[in-house]
This record gives C-alpha cells, sequence and structure tokens, in this order.
C-alpha cells in the first residue's frame, strides 16, 4: 500500500480553514499572464488563469501552463487557423519575468442524501501554488504544489492531508519547437470530458467524477517535445517514469472496492463473492521502470481539424484482479493504442469524432483469472448554442466494444450518453448548469445539475447535486448510495 499523510479527524477542520484562509497568503495575487487562445474555450477563465487549453486549431504553446489540455476543440465561433511560433508568448511578456502565486484554491461541503450511504458527510479542501521563472525568451523553470485535505463521517470515516507536486519543469522555446522535462499534465484527445486519445496523462480518482476533466489529472514525469509546422503539429512524449492514477483512501465512498458491501467497481456480486471481497487483502502496488510513450500529430484544414495518436504506455487506472484466496491486486497493463480523431464546424454547430483501438484491455474470465483483450472505443458529438445565444449544449455519444473476448464477467460492449448544459444568467453574474451521463443497454445514470454565483471573481460560489443510480455493473450502480449535495467555493488566481 502507498503511504498517506493522515491527520486525525479533530484536526481537520482546522487544515481546512487552512487551505479556506490560504489565498491571503499570496505574495502576489494579480494574474500575471494573459492566457494565448483568441478562441472561447469553457474550461479556465479568460483572467489569467494557470490552467491553460492547449488547442491545436492555434497552435501556440504558452510561455508558462499549470496543465496542457491538448483537445483539439473546435472553437465556438469556428475553425481558428492563425498559427503562431513557439517563442511568441515568451517575447510577448519579455525576459526576466517571475510569477510566484496562490493559483488555485477550493474548499467544499458535502451532504450525503441516502441514509444507506457508508459516510454522512465530507469536507474537501485544495490549494495549489507555483513559481515560474522566465530568464529569457527560451528558457522557462517552474516548480508547483499542492495540498488537498478530506474529511469523512460516518460508518466509513477518515481524515488525511495530502501534499503533492505540480507541474515542474524546465523548458526550452526555440522558433518552432518546444522541448519541455519534468513533471507535466498531457491531456490528448478530441471529446469533451471523456478524450480517447488520453493515454499519457494520470487520473486522479480521489474525488471520482465530480471535477471538471482538468481537475481529475496529475502530474507525471516525463519529456516532451513539440514541433511546429505551419498548420500542424508533432507531439511527442516519454513517460520516464510510470505513475499510477492517484486513488482516494481505502475508507473514501470513492474508492472502487467497497469493504462494507463487498463489492467491486464494475462486476456483478453474484459473480465476485462479497465475503471474499470483505475479506481480501488488497494490493495497490504499480510496477517500476517507465510508462511508455506517445505520439500525436494534429492538422488544421479549413474545412476540419484531424488527428493521430500513436502510443505505447500503461493505463494509470487500476484495474483490480483476484491474486488467489484472500487477496486482491490492481494490474496496470501495457498496450498498444492506435486513434483518429476529426473535428468540423457544419450547419451552425461544431462537430468532433474520436475512435481508437486498444490492443489490451484487461478483462477477468469467468473462472476469475485475468487476461487481456483487443478493444474499439468510439464517440461522437456536437456542440451549439440554440439561436446563437449564450446557452451552451453539448452532448455526445461514446462506447467501448471488446474484440473477440474470452468468456468473461466483464461487460463486453458499453454504451452511453453525455454532455452539458450550460446557462448564463443575470449579465453572466450567475450559471446554471447541467452534467449528465445516461447507460444505453444497462441501466447507469449521473446527474450533476449546479448554480453558481460569479459575481465575485476570481471567486465561485456553488451549490451542486451529484445524483447515481443504475444497474450493479455500472458506475451509477455501484455509488448509487452516495449522492450528494454540495455546497462550496473555489478560485483561481
Amino acid at each position: 500500500m502507498p503511504n498517506r499523510s493522515r491527520l486525525r479527524p479533530e484536526l481537520l477542520p482546522f487544515a481546512v480553514c487552512c487551505l479556506c484562509a490560504a489565498p491571503t497568503l499570496a505574495a502576489n495575487p494579480d494574474p500575471m499572464l494573459q492566457e494565448e487562445l483568441v478562441i472561447e474555450m469553457d474550461g479556465p477563465d479568460a483572467d489569467g488563469s494557470e490552467i491553460l487549453i492547449e488547442d491545436d486549431l492555434e497552435l501556440a504553446p504558452s510561455a508558462s501552463e499549470e496543465l496542457i489540455i491538448d483537445s483539439d476543440t473546435v472553437a465556438d465561433e469556428g475553425i481558428q487557423t492563425g498559427i503562431e511560433t513557439a517563442t511568441t508568448e515568451a517575447e510577448d511578456n519579455g525576459p526576466g519575468r517571475l510569477d510566484m502565486r496562490i493559483d488555485d484554491v477550493r474548499a467544499e461541503y458535502s451532504h450525503f442524501t441516502r441514509s444507506a450511504s457508508e459516510a454522512d458527510y465530507r469536507l474537501y479542501g485544495k490549494v495549489s501554488a507555483l513559481v515560474n521563472w522566465q530568464p529569457s525568451p527560451s528558457w522557462e523553470f517552474q516548480a508547483a504544489g499542492r495540498l488537498d485535505g478530506h474529511d469523512q463521517q460516518g460508518s466509513l470515516d477518515y481524515s488525511s492531508v495530502k501534499a503533492d507536486y505540480g507541474d515542474s519543469y524546465i523548458r526550452y522555446r526555440g522558433e518552432n519547437v518546444r522541448l519541455t522535462a519534468g513533471a507535466q499534465t498531457v491531456i490528448w484527445g478530441r471529446l469533451d470530458e471523456l478524450p480517447l486519445a488520453d493515454r499519457v496523462s494520470t487520473a486522479d480518482l480521489t474525488r471520482l467524477i465530480l471535477d471538471d476533466l482538468a481537475d481529475r489529472r496529475r502530474a507525471n514525469p516525463m519529456v516532451r517535445a513539440e514541433a511546429f509546422f505551419g498548420a500542424a503539429k508533432l507531439d511527442l512524449v516519454w513517460l520516464v517514469d510510470f505513475r499510477a492514477a492517484e486513488l482516494p483512501d481505502e475508507d473514501s465512498v470513492w474508492y472502487p472496492i467497497n469493504s462494507q458491501t463487498g463489492r467491486i467497481l464494475g462486476f456483478d456480486p453474484k459473480d465476485v463473492p462479497p465475503a471474499a471481497v470483505r475479506a481480501a487483502t488488497i494490493s495497490e502496488d504499480a510496477p517500476g521502470g517507465d510508462g511508455g510513450f506517445g505520439a500525436r500529430y494534429t492538422r488544421t484544414h479549413e474545412f476540419a481539424d484531424f488527428g493521430v495518436t500513436v502510443a505505447r504506455t500503461r493505463q494509470s487506472i487500476p484495474y483490480f484482479r483476484s491474486a488467489g484466496p484472500g487477496a486482491i491486486k490492481a494490474e496496470y497493463p501495457r498496450s498498444w493504442s492506435y486513434g483518429l480523431d476529426a473535428a468540423t464546424d457544419a450547419a451552425g454547430a461544431t462537430w468532433r469524432f474520436e475512435v481508437l483501438y486498444n490492443s489490451d484491455k484487461p478483462v477477468t474470465r469467468e473462472d476469475l483469472t485475468y487476461t487481456t483483450t483487443p478493444a474499439v472505443s468510439w464517440g461522437g458529438g456536437v456542440e451549439l448554442h440554440p439561436g446563437d445565444g449564450d446557452t451552451r449544449v453539448n452532448v455526445q455519444v461514446v462506447g467501448t466494444n471488446l474484440i473477440d473476448p474470452p468468456a468473461i464477467i466483464d461487460r463486453k460492449e458499453i454504451y452511453g450518453l453525455n454532455g452539458e448544459i450550460e446557462v448564463p444568467l443575470d449579465r453572466e453574474r450567475w450559471r446554471a448548469s447541467l452534467d449528465f451521463y445516461v447507460g444505453l443497454g444497462d441501466q447507469d445514470l449521473y446527474l450533476n445539475p449546479e448554480v453558481a454565483f460569479l459575481g465575485w471573481e476570481p471567486h465561485e460560489l456553488y451549490l451542486a447535486l451529484h445524483y447515481f443510480d443504475g444497474d450493479t455493473q455500472t458506475l451509477g450502480g455501484f455509488h448509487k448510495d452516495h449522492s450528494s449535495v454540495n455546497l462550496g467555493w473555489r478560485a483561481r488566481f
């Protein structure tokens, strides 16, 4: 088991208060950068947030990014064709720029609404900070870190405070090339929130799917080379040291194995006896060595944007399997992945498509032995603004099909409909939104309505509901007792 820093439950409220007060400690809370994108994106704010959406339509690298989401997403206004060199932003900021700040703070209270839940409530707090220095237009140095605090009370309770590194690297920027070595967060893919080509990032499962994609990833050690050729970009990544997904505490309601009910996420209790799961020892140990390599080529055309991904990597999310009587072991299989994707504007909407072949998807045979099998994942979606208004609607259909699998207890095919509806109100001082996932075939439901007050920039106050339901083998079925009402505050500086 990995080491976990723990705090006594009675001290956790004090730690959360410290996290909430963290912005007052920042030496310079004012934004130092303006994002380089000329297109409208929904993830980060446009106030100099250190989270940068790096869209291959722009192909313009940032001078300092806490997070790189290489999503190739087409802008609402249409496909952008302007191409900039790899030195543009550094030259604009000038040499010798030093940025020191606390950039992301959050505090949240969650009340679980169902009496069968293993927890009554949860507290969560987060603060992240960075130091970025650019002595010249060609060179950049960054160190970043974060602190997360969790407190859960109920029949399963625990408290923990854990520190982690963020995007910390050395970067060289040439005329048409950028080289980066160190901990980085790189997310490839085309689809919103569920990018299939996301093969080189490390997942953060500590809060399951409660957060946006950008907050569900952690930095991992890598060497990255980006080359720009007019309207095209080649992105090469080597994961020098494999970093497995960041998992929640074993007593957390979000852990993929429920020690009280004796269930493992993805399996029917009829196939895996609950009594055996309750008594089992769980090993999360990840293999040593590198995490593999990946390459992604993207090109912008007047009529559409295209991407090709090839990767040989380990999946960061563990697959738990039986390792004999009384033992459950995490597997992180290495596999080849080949992906194609495209995006285009047509009929007043943005259309996205993605397909990915995976050579070794982990599965469990009916005799509970472990193996892998090929699989194809695919998806398509449309994003539009009805009536050319401010309301944004994004809907996607996704699926996974196993190719000629043996007799297994896993699901052989999974289909789902997901998306987001977002409505700004009162001159964008308020925002109402709904995130959703609906299983097609198997019953699987996740709903996340939220109302947020945005009139106190850069602060945001929100009230949200997270609702789960579904069949036993689905995510919604596994977590159907963990629906909650969440009240929180978040800010990016």
